[in-house]
């Protein structure tokens, strides 16, 4: 009897608690409605704070060669490759890896453009271990150091990097195993740069093979698990058998690329972007640029420049690794079956 006045009160919770299932299973079967509009909310937000993501916008990977004192042709000197990163920094670039830009799966914090750093020849000058007492220690004047002091600053600015090695690999024979360690325990990328830095394109199908297989066999000597699937060219130089830039053998050794490297000299558009250019990918060699007389004029400098008189070109990210997101009349430019499984267009 004392529970005889509850029955419709309850007979109504459970009818009300049922209703509020089928509603909530309905919505997650009626696609993704609900997530949409907590994406356009989020996209509203961003709109708010002046960030206008486009990641159907251009893209960066820089080219260094030697750091070291004095600038000149291939080399950058330790004060401008300071103030690259400065300059990079300040202007909402953030580095990523080479394998995360180039499959469109590179995530940067909203409102920054994702930019790869590419060093070729593998020189002392990029990564350099010094003693220090009884300790092997990074010089901090070589590449890798001035890079890992900066983000000892600006952990948000990233310390990653692809090094496309020749075999001399740093050019300290003794701390061959050591950097290789080093680089993979830390997240960076190797890409293979030949043996004998030769201009592909004048050489037989079977040197060129040659070439690109022996890299292979020495890095997995040194180290069996590094991947090495990306060629860097040798002064940008195709060889006359473009194939054999992505696959071949010789001596029983094979090799596997994906992707290509060129010499310059410009930007590029996502994996998902119409224009994207594939497997033979440009670079942008890192340069000052003087509008004055022209010079630099493919390089870092120039197109800096260009993308702060031209933001609308620029890959700018909404901070969503699940989402390209963009104005929507870009939606006709996506390659929807290049999009990285579970990513979505976002369209504003």
């Amino acid at each position: 009897m004392i529970h005889r006045p509850l029955k419709k009160p309850l007979r109504m919770i459970c009818v009300l608690l049922c209703i509020a299932a089928v509603c909530a299973f309905a919505g997650a079967g009626c696609g993704s409605t609900a997530g949409d509009e907590t994406q356009v909310e989020s996209v509203d937000k961003l709109l708010e704070k002046g960030i206008r993501p486009n990641e159907m916008g251009m893209v960066m990977i820089l080219e260094y060669h030697q750091v070291l004192e004095k600038e000149s042709d291939y080399t950058r000197s330790i004060e401008n490759f300071k103030k690259d990163l400065e300059t990079l920094y300040d202007k909402g670039y953030r580095l990523v890896r080479f394998h995360d830009l180039v499959t469109g799966k590179a995530s940067v914090p909203a409102g920054t453009t994702p930019v790869v750093f590419s060093f070729d020849d593998s020189t002392e000058s990029q990564f350099r271990y010094i003693k220090e007492g009884e300790k092997t220690i990074l010089d901090t004047e070589c590449a890798l150091g001035i890079m890992e002091a900066f983000y000892k600053k600006h952990s948000d600015f990233g310390y990653k990097a692809l090094f496309n090695y020749l075999p001399q690999l740093f050019d300290q024979p003794k701390y061959k195993k050591k950097k290789v360690d080093y680089l993979e325990e830390n997240g960076f990328e190797l890409g293979n740069h030949t043996i004998n830095h030769p201009s592909l394109g004048r050489l037989s199908d079977e040197e060129v093979q040659e070439e690109i297989a022996l890299p292979v066999k020495n890095m997995k000597e040194i180290s069996p698990e590094v991947k090495v699937d990306v060629l860097c060219l040798p002064h940008g130089s195709v060889p006359k058998n473009q194939e054999l830039m992505y696959e071949g053998s010789y001596d029983g050794i094979k090799y596997k690329n994906n992707w290509s490297l060129l010499v310059g000299s410009n930007p590029m558009y996502p994996v998902y972007h119409y224009k994207n250019p594939g497997k033979l990918l440009p670079r942008i060699q890192a340069m000052d640029y003087d509008p004055e007389d022209g010079s630099g004029a493919s390089g870092s400098g120039y197109w800096l420049r260009f993308f702060d008189r031209n933001p609308e070109l620029r890959y700018i990210s909404d901070g969503n690794a699940e989402t390209v997101c963009a104005p929507s009349y870009m939606k006709t430019r996506l390659l929807p079956d290049q999009l990285p499984s579970g990513m979505q267009f976002v369209g504003y």
